[in-house]
C-alpha cells in the first residue's frame, strides 16, 4: 500500500469517529453551548452571521471559476488546473456530505432543542455541515494551491472560521457537524489532488 493512502484512511476513520460522537449524548452538551451563544447575540450580530452564511458560494465558487476563465483566455494551464482542483473538490466534498447526511439522518439542533432558534435556512440533515465542507475545501485550496501567500492564507482562515461559527450561532449545526464538514472537505481535496497527480504521472510516462 502506498504511503499517501494512509492519510486518506486516517481521514475516513476520523470522520467515522465524529459521526459516532454526533450520535452520542455529547450532542446535549453541544446544544447547551449553542443555546448560550445564541443568548449573547444582538440583532446586528445575527444579521452579520446570516450575511456570512448566505454569501459563501460567491467566494468559494466565484474565485476559482474566475481563475479558470482567466487561465483559459490567457492560456495559463496552471491557473486552470488549480481552479479546477478547487471546484472539483467542492463538488466531491458536497457529494460525500450529502450521502452521509442521508445515511445518518441526524436532525439539526433547532429541531430537537426548543431553546435553539433557527436563524438560517437548513437543508437536509445535520451531519456533516455542507457549508463547512464547501468553505473548507475552498479555503484550503486558496491557501495551499491557488494563492499560497501569507495574506491569502490569513484571510482564508478568517473567512472559514467565520463561516463555521455562523452555522453554529444560527442554530443549524453542532460543533461535530462543523468538524465533520472540515474532514469531509479534506477527503474531497485529497481525492481530487491525487487524481490530478496520477493523471500527470501517466501523461509523463506516455511522453517518455
Amino acid at each position: 500500500m502506498k504511503k499517501p493512502i494512509w492519510s486518506l484512511i486516517f481521514l475516513i476513520l476520523l470522520l467515522a469517529l465524529l459521526a459516532w460522537v454526533r450520535l452520542s449524548p455529547v450532542k446535549l452538551i453541544e446544544q447547551d453551548i449553542i443555546a448560550r451563544w445564541q443568548g449573547l447575540q444582538s440583532t446586528d450580530s445575527i444579521r452579520f452571521f446570516q450575511w456570512i452564511s448566505d454569501t459563501i458560494s460567491f467566494i468559494s465558487l466565484g474565485i476559482p471559476a474566475v481563475c479558470v476563465a482567466i487561465g483559459l483566455t490567457r492560456k495559463r494551464k496552471e491557473l486552470v488546473r488549480n481552479g479546477l482542483i478547487i471546484l472539483l473538490s467542492i463538488a466531491l466534498g458536497g457529494t460525500i456530505s450529502a450521502v452521509i447526511k442521508r445515511t445518518i439522518k441526524e436532525p439539526r439542533p433547532y429541531e430537537v432543542d426548543s431553546r435553539i432558534a433557527q436563524w438560517s435556512k437548513g437543508g437536509s440533515n445535520s451531519f456533516p455541515s455542507g457549508h463547512t465542507t464547501e468553505v473548507s475545501a475552498a479555503a484550503l485550496g486558496f491557501s495551499l494551491i491557488l494563492f499560497r501567500t501569507p495574506p491569502a492564507i490569513l484571510l482564508s482562515i478568517l473567512w472559514a472560521l467565520l463561516m463555521m461559527s455562523s452555522r453554529i450561532i444560527l442554530g443549524v449545526h453542532n460543533f461535530t457537524d462543523i468538524a465533520g464538514g472540515f474532514v469531509t472537505a479534506c477527503i474531497g481535496l485529497w481525492i481530487v489532488q491525487e487524481g490530478f497527480r496520477r493523471y500527470d504521472a501517466r501523461r509523463q510516462d506516455t511522453r517518455s
